[in-house]
């Protein structure tokens, strides 16, 4: 038995009550000196125990990962693996990817990175105990994939997710896939796909999401763009993560029918703006006026002629 990953499970499932160093003891058939041990081996490992003399121990939120207290919460079987540190949770699952086959989902958290990117292999600032970092890999099984309807849906499944964590927030999206609390980003997400080299067929979508969960350091150059959601972490990141990972496959499973562009629509915060979009090599001007039901960006250019966009990058928004 690995009775350090059980303590664990106990003191997760029990947050918020004391559990005695007795109880534990007891429960594991091993003495005192062994708990406090594994106590202090959980400690080194990034959890945040307190202890308290005549009560025992709790486990408090914070930022430490574990593959196994996030399996617990998943609705479906998927592999998880977790990092303190890593270049970039993306660039390490496509390499995983090239030599090794997939028959479930699988997810990949760190806790920082030093390589992070975004959309155009852009940095995308990763510090630790401020944010999550997650990239989830489906199988596709041969089947089709809508890349604009796709990441149409991430978008909502990720603001579903972080809904439950911080209701009194209202996110907004920037088309395509940026996260916004107001005029300041908050989170990125990045849908690739990993193709079999022979016929070229799509294999696996590859989902990254970076979230400034409570970071607030952020680099001189980026603090008038990004924000963090909040000063406080309202949950464990091993719950977040689980239900990032919950929502995500569940707006796959039928994403194909739309059912979230209203939704999205609502939530664009490019609607009736006007803005300066990159396509290509050219740049052009115009207003916003809907979301295509195949997730491309509706534009009204000077001339009142409408080009609907599957590509391209908002460069300017005039608020």
């Amino acid at each position: 038995m690995d009775f350090k990953q059980e303590i664990l499970n106990l003191l997760f499932t029990s947050q918020n009550n004391w559990i005695s160093g007795d109880e534990l003891a007891q429960k594991f058939n091993i003495s005192r000196t062994m708990v406090w041990k594994y106590i202090k081996a959980l400690e080194n490992d990034g959890f945040q125990i307190k202890s308290k003399r005549s009560a025992g121990y709790q486990l408090e939120t914070g930022y430490a990962l574990n593959n196994a207290l996030i399996e617990r919460q998943l609705d479906q079987s998927v592999d998880v693996q977790t990092f303190k540190t890593i270049n970039s949770t993306n660039t390490y699952l496509k390499e995983y990817l090239g030599v090794h086959s997939l028959t479930q989902p699988l997810a990949v958290i760190a806790e920082k990175q030093t390589k992070g990117y975004g959309r155009f292999k852009r940095d995308f600032y990763s510090p630790d105990h401020g944010g999550i970092y997650l990239s989830l890999a489906v199988p596709l099984n041969n089947q089709p994939l809508n890349p604009s309807l796709v990441t149409t849906s991430i978008a909502i499944g990720v603001i579903h997710a972080l809904q439950k964590f911080f209701p009194e927030q209202n996110f907004s999206v920037k088309w395509v896939n940026d996260l916004y609390i107001g005029h300041k980003k908050i989170a990125g997400i990045l849908t690739e796909a990993t193709a079999d080299l022979e016929s070229l067929a799509p294999t696996e979508l590859v989902i990254g999401v970076g979230i400034n969960l409570t970071t607030q350091d952020f680099p001189k150059e980026l603090k008038s763009k990004v924000q963090a959601i909040s000063d406080r972490l309202p949950a464990d990141l091993n719950t977040i993560a689980a239900e990032l990972i919950n929502n995500l496959l569940s707006i796959l499973t039928d994403y194909e029918d739309g059912h979230y562009l209203q939704e999205y629509r609502q939530r664009l915060n490019l609607m009736g703006k006007q803005i300066d979009m990159q396509v290509g090599s050219k740049l052009t001007h115009g207003e916003v006026v809907d979301l295509s039901n195949d997730g491309g960006l509706v534009v009204k250019d000077k001339q009142n002629h409408l080009q609907t966009y599957y590509s391209g990058e908002v460069q300017k928004i005039y608020f």
